[in-house]
């Protein structure tokens, strides 16, 4: 089967212009034939930025896409990664500079810093809503164990300075189909244990 899908939970409202987490990642992975990817996104699905597993090992990457169209992608990996840990993500994104942001564990990486997204721009404003996303591309094989964000926040202005608590009644969850030609059940194998935070785990197909 040709599986691309995920679990997301996005803003009600269009209002923010970041998102804070505690990413724990699963203690157990098995990434066959694909990837399995664990990320926090602004817009609808336009800047999407956080960690991916697959035969490779872990990897950070911040993508930007513009009516289907990649104007923005890098994914490198970080061997400093490892399964259990607690890795705190904060994406942030200046509409005045048109520039999106990945901090992992307190700092950016070089290619997730200051980063200008191109004609994705076009697609946000200075607030936007934003999302969590836990995915998988594969033949139906990949799998992994409790993957759980925590203690997330929404970035409420363009300083940094103020963020509130991300809860349940703000946003919407569900399992969606990523491309339009994967399998119609690519998302039936995730088991969701929490909205907000957004809380799963994979089975194979």
């Amino acid at each position: 089967m040709n599986r691309h899908g995920a679990v997301r939970t996005i803003t009600k409202a269009a209002s923010y212009t970041g998102v804070t987490t505690k990413l724990i990642l699963p203690t157990t992975i098995n990434a066959v034939n694909g990837y399995v990817d664990w990320y926090i996104g602004i817009g609808e699905r336009v800047i999407e930025s956080g960690i991916s597993y697959s035969y490779e090992g872990f990897k950070v990457f911040l993508g930007a896409s513009y009516n289907g169209a990649r104007t923005y992608y890098d994914s490198r990996v970080v061997s400093s990664l490892s399964k259990g840990q607690t890795v705190d993500l904060k994406l942030t994104y200046d509409h005045s500079t048109h520039r999106a942001t990945l901090y992992v564990n307190g700092s950016p990486l070089p290619w997730t810093n200051n980063v200008d997204i191109g004609k994705a721009h076009n697609a946000l404003g200075t607030y936007n809503k934003v999302k969590m996303i836990h995915g998988v591309q594969d033949q139906g094989g990949s799998s992994y164990s409790q993957a759980s964000f925590s203690q997330t926040q929404l970035r409420m202005d363009t300083a940094g300075a103020n963020y509130n608590t991300w809860t349940d009644n703000l946003s919407e969850t569900g399992r969606v189909v990523v491309d339009k030609d994967s399998d119609p059940a690519s998302a039936n194998q995730f088991a969701i244990y929490s909205f907000a935070p957004l809380i799963t785990k994979l089975d194979p197909a």
